[in-house]
């Protein structure tokens, strides 16, 4: 018969997984005292939390490159993937098992003996100045618009554009305060801009400049195997709470007529829903982009391509590389690198000549109109 494992066993086991699980805690901590994107921070231990369970019993200083390798392997989509999800989930179990070194948990950082795949680096897609002009002229909505008017004119992140506070806007100087990956920096935006922004808040002081919105309640009428019944919510203490109204049978009352008889109870019920003060979702602008789009004929935007145009239509239109860094990219240490990968795009699309109203052997001048300055 095979041999019980012992008890002494099982407790060293299970001690070894409590260790895992307190060393992703503790690196989630980190994380934060580091100052790291809430995103960030997730994604990281998310991944962590799925590698100590991959491992289960073993410990981290036990840890090789081949189990690194297998982890990331066995747990890729079934669906097509790129190789930059690769890289990703690489870069999180480095920066994990670099903090495990630093504190002396580990003595060897297994992630580093893994190379990462090299992903081939493409021009970034640019609007033109007229496309850019029509994907802000045809969005009527002030929201919409403002969120446009200020990714544009700005050329900031979408992460760092939904946090954004109505204090952060400084409307006289036409300046808002940003915090990028990990620092602040100062963004100026122009006339229309402020236009969009100044309509879309109204007389708004505080709060999110773009929080969550609810639609107006209006309630459904549903249908039982003999009556008609109305339901609604209120939220009077804050909390939701449901309610149904019974309109009548079904043999003896219509749809349309109990659907009259709710409407007419309602005028008297509240059903205004209280909006916390929560910033709009990623979910939600994601859908904005896409609308907005649309509506030039494109199948998606991401915030990027705003963000691309920006720094492209500056430089086209006379404005100074070094000021262009200035402004798109914080001062963190990674700066350097951005900067001169900035530089390095710019010159590429020079050569390329995309996205620009002119020949490549004309050179802009500060006269022509600088449509990014919105």
């Amino acid at each position: 018969m095979p041999r019980k494992e012992s008890t002494f066993s099982k407790s060293i086991a299970a001690s070894s997984r409590r260790k895992n699980e307190e060393m992703v805690r503790r690196f989630r901590t980190w994380l934060i005292a580091q100052n790291y994107l809430a995103s960030t921070v997730a994604k990281y231990c998310n991944l962590c939390e799925s590698f100590c369970s991959f491992i289960g019993n073993k410990p981290m200083s036990e840890v090789v490159p081949l189990d690194i390798s297998d982890f990331i392997t066995t747990n890729l989509p079934s669906k097509k993937w790129g190789d930059s999800l690769v890289n990703g989930r690489l870069a999180a179990l480095r920066s994990f098992f670099d903090f495990l070194y630093m504190g002396g948990a580990v003595n060897a950082v297994p992630p580093r003996f893994i190379r990462p795949r090299k992903i081939p680096k493409k021009l970034p897609t640019v609007l033109t100045q007229a496309q850019a002009r029509n994907l802000l002229t045809r969005t009527d909505k002030p929201r919409d618009r403002a969120m446009l008017e200020l990714l544009y004119a700005t050329g900031c992140r979408l992460i760092e554009v939904l946090p954004l506070r109505v204090g952060d806007i400084d409307f006289k100087r036409r300046t808002i305060r940003v915090k990028g990956k990990r620092k602040e920096r100062i963004v100026y935006f122009g006339s229309p801009a402020a236009e969009a922004l100044r309509r879309h808040l109204g007389r708004r002081r505080d709060g999110y400049i773009f929080h969550v919105e609810y639609r107006q309640q209006q309630g459904h009428v549903h249908r039982t195997t003999r009556t008609w019944v109305g339901h609604y919510s209120t939220y009077e203490s804050g909390s939701r709470t449901k309610h149904c109204k019974y309109l009548g049978a079904v043999n003896k009352t219509t749809l349309a007529t109990a659907r009259n008889r709710f409407k007419r109870f309602l005028k008297d019920i509240d059903l205004t829903r209280p909006v916390p003060d929560r910033p709009l979702c990623k979910h939600t602008a994601w859908k904005i982009l896409t609308a907005a789009a649309r509506r030039i004929g494109c199948s998606f935007l991401p915030a990027r391509t705003l963000r691309h145009s920006c720094a492209t239509h500056l430089w086209q239109n006379g404005a100074d590389i070094r000021t262009i860094q200035e402004w798109l990219v914080s001062k963190t240490d990674e700066a350097p690198q951005d900067r001169l990968g900035l530089v390095r795009t710019m010159l590429k699309l020079s050569r390329a000549g995309l996205s620009r109203g002119f020949s490549t052997s004309t050179r802009p001048t500060r006269t022509h109109t600088t449509l990014a300055g919105r």
